[in-house]
């Protein structure tokens, strides 16, 4: 029978791959949206049931390639973890031929929410990058400009703290009304807060920079996309088995 991850993990790339064929279908900006709900909501259903020991055993799992990160992949993987039950650092590694340091973002947690966390990172960063393609794609054809590289940078980094903005808000909505219908709340167990604490409690946290907003219409449409979150979808309960 399929676990509760691989069940959730499923639906979504099922929602993911009808939104490519429809290109700007709505329920690309809700999978990972809704891979949250089904993970509150089904939590519920398990909460009686003996979990697997290995399911809570603390492990990591590597969610990206070593490389230079964007900014925006660092604000993506905060966003996951903490509407996943998870907590995420760097990993720094001098590949070979390089002289440069090169990064890996790394999620640690119990090792059923690590694979889940991994899964919507990759199913998060796909839909961005094409909702991004498209707006740029749509703004330079609807205005009748030439690219141009830095304005075209400008325009991808306002977008994209738009959607983030909005998406993060989205979540918190969410997470707001299960714990009033539900009385739950994603939170990160203990044990793994006391794990993550202890392996970095001689650094300094995580940090890193936003680029400004040069275009407060990118911004305010990726932000829109982000945000605009349908939660009657009756898709939401269909064909999922735990």
């Amino acid at each position: 029978m399929e676990n509760r991850n691989d069940a959730i993990i499923n639906k979504i790339k099922g929602l993911l791959a009808i939104a490519n064929d429809h290109k700007n279908d709505e329920e690309c900006q809700t999978a990972f949206i809704m891979a949250q709900k089904l993970m509150m909501k089904y939590d519920i259903s398990l909460s009686d049931v003996e979990v697997q020991e290995d399911a809570r055993e603390i492990s990591e799992g590597q969610a990206t390639a070593y490389k230079t990160l964007y900014w925006w992949e660092r604000a993506l993987a905060n966003i996951i973890a903490n509407n996943f039950r998870v907590k995420w650092y760097y990993s720094n590694k001098i590949l070979k031929g390089e002289n440069r340091k090169k990064r890996a973002i790394i999620f640690m947690g119990f090792q059923s929410d690590v694979e889940l966390a991994r899964e919507m990172y990759v199913l998060g960063y796909d839909v961005l990058t094409f909702y991004v393609r498209n707006f740029v794609d749509d703004y330079y054809e609807e205005n009748y400009l030439t690219r141009e590289r830095s304005f075209t940078a400008e325009l991808k980094n306002s977008y994209t703290r738009g959607f983030l903005n909005g998406l993060e808000e989205k979540f918190e909505e969410q997470v707001n009304q299960m714990q009033q219908e539900y009385g739950l709340m994603v939170l990160v167990p203990e044990e793994v807060k006391t794990a993550y604490n202890d392996m970095f409690k001689d650094t300094k946290g995580l940090s890193w920079r936003f680029p400004p907003i040069e275009e407060v219409a990118a911004y305010q449409r990726g932000y829109q996309e982000g945000n605009e979150i349908d939660y009657t979808k009756s898709t939401l309960d269909e064909g999922l088995t735990v």
